[in-house]
């Protein structure tokens, strides 16, 4: 698994989030950003066709797991990832890293590992390669401790509350995440899950925002296509902002678990 911050995932990461709070799924009638469906009549361009099963107006920024897997059991069956990306509340806060010490590494700076922040909950997902069906999740219940979760992707059916805790624990006492992510013990939050040390990815392997917008303007569908629909699902249905880890916390480079 990986899980950073509260989604710090495998090796990697570690999170706090840019604005506290916390907010219900909600629905969203009429915003032609999240709908995916009809053009707005301001001259804008109309927004990509939806990456859901069926269109749908429902938007949600979970705020925590629980949150999170309340939502998925709302969009249409079944579902793909990118159209959880894509209906997620805009503005999307996004940080980008070129690390490869995670189960959901980067593919370069051009196919980076990304992290969505949303109050308390942070989750991450890949542009391309080993992990690109893998939703992370970190749940922050401290500064640098977080609950972790994972969910794969595509979904035929609705999945039970404790799935993103099943699929990571190890079968003894804890979770593979628990390898990068020290101090591992039961969280009280939620049945089967784990609790554990926060990290961040270090600056220095920082992909800078701008850079990546400029991998989704000039993405070509006709030769990445996967890539391409990831990088439309999280840039195309509304405002994406930069964001980042807070400096006090642990990278992997200067953290002993």
């Amino acid at each position: 698994m990986g899980g950073l911050l509260a989604l710090a995932a495998a090796c990697n990461g570690g999170a706090s989030p840019p604005e506290p709070g916390a907010t219900q799924p909600a629905t969203s009638t009429g915003d032609p950003t999240t709908t995916g469906t009809t053009a707005p009549t301001t001259g804008e361009p109309p927004p990509p066709p939806t990456a859901c099963a069926e269109p749908t107006d429902l938007t949600a920024s979970p705020r925590t797991i629980g949150e999170a897997v309340a939502f998925i059991n709302g969009l249409p069956q079944p579902l793909t990832l990118d159209c959880f990306l894509e209906r997620l509340e805009r503005p999307l806060a996004i940080a980008a890293t070129k690390s490869v010490i995670s189960l959901q590494p980067a593919v370069g700076e051009a196919s980076p590992r990304l992290f969505l922040f949303a109050g308390e909950l942070v989750m991450s997902v890949a542009v391309d390669g080993h992990g690109f069906d893998l939703l992370e999740f970190g749940e922050l219940v401290a500064p640098t401790r977080s609950i972790k979760g994972e969910i794969a992707f595509p979904l035929a059916d609705p999945i039970a509350h404790d799935a993103p805790f099943t699929r990571i624990f190890d079968g003894e006492d804890g979770t593979g995440c628990g390898i990068c992510h020290g101090s591992e013990a039961p969280a009280s939050e939620y049945p089967q899950a784990f609790v554990s040390d926060a990290l961040r990815f270090p600056d220095f392997e920082t992909v800078a925002f701008a850079d990546l917008r400029r991998e989704y303007e000039r993405c070509d569908p006709a030769i990445q296509p996967e890539r391409c629909a990831r990088l439309t699902a999280l840039f195309g249905h509304g405002p994406v902002e930069p964001a980042a880890f807070p400096e006090s916390m642990p990278t992997i480079y200067d953290y002993e678990p």
